[in-house]
């Protein structure tokens, strides 16, 4: 499993052509999701470093 240090709990949605769809991003503070971050913006998300879909 890849994990950089500025990694956070998150989660990610691929189109079925593998693409990303829309990742989420959890900001934890004391034991609870204290914000949520969804990226849908297709320019942002090409310049994202994210997995590949499984």
């Amino acid at each position: 499993m890849r994990q950089s240090s500025a990694a956070r709990p998150g989660v990610i949605s691929w189109n079925e052509d593998g693409t990303p769809l829309s990742p989420l991003v959890f900001t934890v503070a004391d034991g609870h999701n204290t914000e949520i971050t969804a990226v849908v913006d297709p320019a942002r998300l090409a310049l994202t470093d994210l997995p590949e879909a499984v």
